[in-house]
């Protein structure tokens, strides 16, 4: 019963064809070994849809006078899909192979038109010396059941003019390798995802980890150590995921040639006041700005196309910067 049904899914799915008629879903089934009629096949897709209208809320496939069966609805809107396919595919950790198993099992409710109208990358031959769906799910299970981890730490050194991985030598297992941490919560950023949690030698502070440098990893015994509540964890987040932010919050003012509107509106919001300078050039003006490395880099990266006004702390510091950068290149 149940592999009919994935059948006559899969026909309604791949096939070309704008509705499937009875004789030709029974063609079929007897084409793959499994005999069949006109009456089981209209039973067989009542019972599908029966489960469809509790899985999805309404019944995926629909009878059509002379046309026969067809899917009208996908599961997915195709810029749902389009978002997902996107996540999986620009996922810089995951290897090819993860995420060609994912892409498959994303995809297996969507008809061959949907598929044809997404917009898909190339899937590159990419591997890694780890699995980042076994990492996360035995993080998440552990985290799930409060119980530790093990795992490698690993960096790099040069080796042959190329860089090979190296494991750190500071951890606190049963060797030096070892990490032994109590996981707390998953989060990423920019496309990587990191490992919060509690780490016996710096028992002051929460840690982190950026799970594609973690091997070995593995849920282990011992006394899981929450000390969660004595933190804020949003506010540790927010400071370390937002390039280092030093948590204090300040008024910024700064000018910006036309060229760059769209980008100022990007990082700043449309709620920022603007007003018109000299010739091409406008000032901004921002409240509430969290103060971090990330909003300095992103003042470097315009170059002579802005300049910071007010704190005049970050001025200086980007002025710092800047002619630190200059002496490299004038040695």
């Amino acid at each position: 019963m149940g592999e009919k049904m994935a059948l006559i899914l899969q026909l309604l799915l791949t096939s070309r064809k704008i509705g499937i008629k009875n004789e030709e879903i029974v063609n079929y089934l007897k084409e793959h070994g499994l005999k069949s009629h006109r009456k089981e096949v209209g039973e067989l897709v009542h019972d599908m849809n029966d489960f469809f209208t509790l899985f999805l809320g309404y019944p995926l496939i629909h009878g059509k006078p002379k046309r026969g069966y067809v899917i009208e609805n996908e599961y997915y809107e195709d810029g749902e899909l389009q978002l997902l396919v996107d996540a999986i595919l620009f996922n810089k950790d995951a290897s090819a192979k993860e995420k060609e198993a994912l892409l498959k099992k994303l995809l297996s409710f969507s008809s061959i038109y949907q598929k044809e109208r997404l917009s898909m990358m190339p899937l590159l031959e990419t591997e890694q010396p780890f699995s980042l769906i076994l990492n996360l799910t035995t993080i998440l299970h552990a985290i799930d059941e409060h119980k530790n981890i093990t795992f490698n730490y690993i960096d790099y050194a040069i080796s042959n003019y190329h860089p090979v991985e190296i494991t750190s030598k500071n951890g606190n297992g049963k060797t030096k390798e070892d990490y032994n941490v109590s996981p707390y919560r998953i989060y990423l950023d920019n496309n990587h995802y990191y490992l919060i949690g509690y780490f016996s030698k710096r028992k002051t502070n929460l840690s982190m980890y950026r799970i594609d440098r973690m091997r070995y990893v593995r849920r282990i015994g011992g006394v899981y150590v929450d000390i969660q509540d004595q933190y804020d964890l949003a506010g540790f987040i927010t400071k370390r995921f937002h390039m280092f932010a030093s948590g204090e919050e300040v008024q910024l003012t700064f000018s910006f040639k036309g060229v760059l509107l769209r980008e100022v509106v990007s990082r700043f919001g449309h709620t920022i006041a603007v007003k018109k300078l000299k010739e091409d050039w406008y000032q901004a003006s921002v409240d509430h700005v969290l103060m971090n490395d990330g909003l300095k880099m992103w003042f470097l990266m315009q170059g002579a196309n802005v300049h910071v006004d007010e704190p005049i702390t970050l001025k200086e510091e980007i002025e710092q910067d800047l002619k630190k950068a200059l002496s490299l290149y004038q040695k």
